[in-house]
């Protein structure tokens, strides 16, 4: 990912369109007559091999080498084979930034046989120059006058940026967002997203103080790390709406590949945008819908809904959408209630939705908005209004505007109708309150704002701490490793049973046997009834794609109490195993005690693996209803307990587990642990392609896995989201008190440490590292300090055992962030007050600089006030150069970590230092 040249791209003094001409088909000249028309301040040049003084009364020149200044930007709009070539001559004479709008070179190939698409991004990477495209509509700056495209219509200017991948859809989100009012900081489309992609624009907008929020419309996502990591950030700051389309294979225009044990990638799509924090809606209808309840509305302080309309049928149609959608409507108070009744006709009906009366007055929206305000159940409210003879639609929507302003209230509103009442959302939109054409656009619009809250609070919730992230697992490496060298596909089944027990889940207590006659000695000594399964080389994979043909093949019977039982069982399974793969090497059998366990609650949770997205954790109902219910849920490792629980309640066996467990709170957290557990294996062993258990009971014990199979990577992948580095970790001795103190990345868990850790500190600690004197951190503030992206930035902690014994204590922290094109990072340190002599920060600053350093960033930065006078000597001793900033009135600090080895490298680093 890199933001590299891109104020270039989204800011040109200057334009040079390549291959225009006059000709009213010609591409070229249609992005220059919108360049003209829009009214682009910057100097414009053509570059045409005909004899043309100037094109539409712009300067032209036959070649590239005969211009005399090196524009900005450069627009391609020549034909597939010369565009490599041109793209080199522009990086040759100082063109930083090009938009090639030539299509079909995905297609088209060159001599050695490669699509001409990777001949221009050889030919950019070999010149700097950065390319977006080819076969992009082009790049919208409505507030710069930049219409550097060859759409039907320009945009207005507005503070939401649109990143989308299809031309012709790009047309149409431009022409619905005009009748909408909708405004754009920035519109373009990636095409074939060559070099520019989705996370080099999605890092540029994050920090664009003009862009409130970002449009995606995605049809692939070539590097999901990137993305996620880049889309992460952003989702912080600002709400990401995006529309994923090719939802079905059918509709698929990159095929996907999928991984074992799912039916379609869009899964995959929907569980990586919910971790990244995106909203994900259904289409572009949804997209503005959602664009209104985000952008105009607080943040919601509760997630029910009262409704009001004047008559019975809005409310209905608007109350049936809710529950569709999973909402619940507000619960109104006993006053609330009496003080509506006073205003009501008796059969009103005392309850939400509120029935105002088919003549319902201005007056009377407003006096039920400002009784609503009062209530403390009523965070939201749907007003509704149908056309009435009676009443005046425009003055019922200024009562309404008027009621609201100065409450806490987030009202929205719904005007039925379309000729009567323009007027009226015209009234709301200058109010700043979102308003829709029916109810059930405006209740969908209310949930993606509750939707997109929840997955807000995924990215700031502080798990519990589950997993021991420093236990040794040396064995179990080494039992997988023994078996990637031997070339083997998969774990036998006793290995993959003790690889969960070992990382704690319980299993079933299994016997191994060979042959039926072993099985009869086990049972000669149990004397009890038991459950057999059949083993073979097909049933040690998890995740089988199955034929219909054996789906129905039974591969345990279970409750065997007689020898006679035994042996006719086993010949059963073996003629099933036979049967139905033939192919498959036999294994012998697994003899386990016939299980007690809640009936019809079985899960079937593991490890599956995709070869875009790396691993994925999938949980959902085990047994026959798994192809009826669909119910297999995803998500993406690394887990805690909070995202755990998430992907738990995501599917419909939740529901049955909640209802009919006998200890529903004990068993949902056995499973979410169980979730964890997996999430950590894959993450400290890559070499597992997949993991099945299947099924997950329930017993008096809790979660118990009865048959478990595991499968071996034959190309090892890492989690798309960095995991934590626990290579990274490193215990030192204090020289001055001889205490020992661990320095390893922060961790999410660390939250109530960090925090008390902040808020023991002495109001000059505080000032030195924040600048300004806080007396309180919240627990979101932490929240965003521990819960970090570990591929965008690093925090160490200094962590040790509290002097009294209980528990953990922080003592000091170093944290970094980088830019994305990993040039320079900006460091802050803060070390506990009663540590002050002992090194500590001096320790911290030295691990830091030695990770940034080894990662290849360029430059370490920070400030630091003037009277920060034990900082500046240890900046000092550690190298920093040390100047004071005028303006700021700070003192700068800069450490050179690496030599740049571009020349764009140097630039950039040139022109941050001065």
């Amino acid at each position: 990912m890199s933001t590299r040249y891109l104020e270039s791209l989204f800011n040109p003094a200057s334009i040079a369109i390549i291959g225009a001409s006059e000709r009213a088909d010609n591409l070229g000249g249609m992005v220059l007559r919108n360049l003209m028309g829009g009214g682009y301040p910057g100097r414009l040049l053509v570059v045409n091999q005909n004899d043309y003084d100037n094109v539409h009364g712009v300067p032209c020149v036959k070649k590239v080498s005969k211009m005399d200044f090196s524009p900005d930007l450069a627009i391609i709009c020549t034909p597939p084979d010369t565009v490599a070539k041109t793209i080199k001559r522009l990086g040759e004479s100082g063109v930083r930034t090009a938009i090639v709008m030539t299509g079909g070179m995905s297609r088209a190939h060159s001599k050695t046989g490669q699509p001409l698409m990777y001949s221009v991004r050889e030919a950019a990477r070999e010149t700097g120059i950065r390319v977006l495209g080819p076969n992009t509509i082009g790049l919208m700056v409505p507030a710069r006058s930049l219409n550097a495209t060859y759409a039907h219509m320009g945009a207005i200017p507005g503070r939401v940026a649109f990143v989308g991948q299809s031309g012709a859809i790009a047309s149409s989100v431009i022409d619905w967002a005009f009748a909408r009012g909708v405004g754009f900081s920035y519109f373009l489309t990636l095409g074939d997203g060559m070099d520019i992609d989705h996370d080099d624009l999605i890092d540029y907008l994050a920090q664009d103080t003009q862009t409130r929020a970002i449009l995606l419309h995605i049809e692939n996502i070539p590097n999901p790390r990137r993305f996620m990591s880049a889309v992460r950030v952003a989702s912080r700051t600002k709400p990401v709406i995006a529309v994923k389309s090719g939802r079905v294979p059918e509709s698929e225009w990159f095929p996907h590949e999928l991984p074992a044990g799912l039916t379609r990638s869009d899964p995959i799509y929907d569980a990586m945008l919910q971790r990244a924090g995106v909203l994900r809606v259904d289409g572009l209808g949804q997209m503005f819908d959602a664009l209104e309840t985000l952008t105009r509305m607080r943040p919601l302080r509760r997630e029910t809904l009262a409704i009001m309309a004047n008559g019975v049928g809005p409310g209905v149609l608007a109350v049936d959408r809710l529950a569709d959608l999973g909402g619940e409507l507000a619960n109104l108070s006993p006053s609330s209630i009496d003080a509506l009744a006073e205003l009501l006709p008796p059969y009103w009906g005392r309850r939400n939705p509120i029935d105002l009366n088919y003549d319902a007055s201005p007056a009377l929206y407003g006096q039920a908005i400002k009784i609503l305000a009062k209530d403390p159940e009523v965070a939201n409210v749907l007003v509704m209004y149908a056309p009435s003879l009676t009443e005046d639609s425009l003055q019922i929507a200024d009562a309404v505007v008027q009621a609201s302003k100065g409450t806490r209230l987030n009202v929205f509103t719904c005007w039925l109708g379309q000729s009567t009442v323009m007027d009226s959302r015209e009234e709301f939109y200058r109010a700043g309150l979102p308003s829709f054409f029916n109810p059930e656009k405006a209740v969908m619009a209310f949930m993606q704002h509750v939707r997109h809250q929840r997955v807000q609070r995924l990215l700031t919730e502080t798990p519990e701490s589950f997993t021991d992230h420093f236990d040794d697992r040396t064995h179990t490496r080494r039992v997988v490793m023994n078996a990637v060298r031997a070339g083997r596909k998969h774990l036998s089944n006793r290995e993959a049973r003790d690889l969960i027990q070992e990382y704690g889940i319980n299993t079933i207590d299994t016997m191994y046997c060979d042959d039926i006659e072993e099985v009869l000695e086990v049972f000669a000594v149990e004397r009890r009834p038991v459950d057999i399964t059949i083993i073979h080389e097909q049933a040690c994979h998890p995740f089988l794609n199955l034929s219909p043909t054996q789906r129905r093949y039974k591969g345990t019977m279970q409750k065997l109490n007689s020898e006679a039982a035994i042996m006719d069982a086993c010949r059963f399974l073996m003629e099933e195993y036979q049967k139905h793969f033939p192919e498959s090497g036999f294994l012998g059998f697994a003899v386990q005690r016939s299980y007690q366990h809640v009936g019809g609650i079985e899960f079937n949770v593991g490890i599956t693996r995709d070869a875009l997205f790396g691993p994925l954790v999938v949980c959902g109902a085990a047994g026959a209803q798994i192809n009826v219910m669909t119910d297999r849920q995803i998500a993406l490792p690394p887990l805690n307990m909070v995202l755990a629980r998430e992907l738990l309640r995501r599917t419909y066996m939740f529901k049955l587990l909640k209802e009919h467990s006998l200890k529903p709170e004990e068993d949902i957290r056995a499973v979410s642990e169980t979730l964890v557990t997996l999430s950590q294996i894959v993450i400290d062993m890559p070499d597992i392609q997949g993991l099945e258990i299947s099924p997950l009971l329930f017993n008096e014990q809790g979660a118990v896995a009865v048959n478990i199979a595991i499968n071996l990577a034959e190309k090892p992948g890492r989690p798309i989201i960095q995991p934590y580095p626990r290579e990274l970790e490193e215990w030192i001795v204090l020289p001055k008190s001889g205490r020992r103190v661990i320095i390893r990345p922060v961790l999410a868990e660390d939250e109530p440490a960090h925090r008390a850790f902040h808020e023991l500190q002495s109001p000059e600690s505080i000032r030195y590292r924040f600048f300004q004197y806080r007396k309180h951190f919240s627990r979101e503030d932490v929240a965003q300090m521990v819960q970090i992206d570990y591929d965008r930035e690093m925090v160490f902690i200094a962590n040790a055992p509290r002097e009294d014994s209980e528990g953990e204590e922080t003592l000091g922290t170093v944290r970094t962030w980088t830019d994305a094109d990993n040039l320079q990072c900006e460091f802050a340190v803060m070390v506990h007050d009663k540590m002050k002599g002992e090194g500590l920060g001096a320790a911290l600053m030295q691990k830091m600089i030695e990770y940034c350093r080894a990662r290849g960033t360029m430059e370490m930065v920070g400030n630091v006030l003037p009277d920060n006078r034990p900082m500046l000597q240890l900046a000092e001793h550690l190298g920093f150069e040390i100047k004071f900033n005028v303006e700021e009135e700070v003192m700068d600090l800069r450490l050179v970590l690496n030599e740049p080895e571009k020349d764009w490298q140097r630039e950039r680093l040139g022109k941050s230092v001065h």
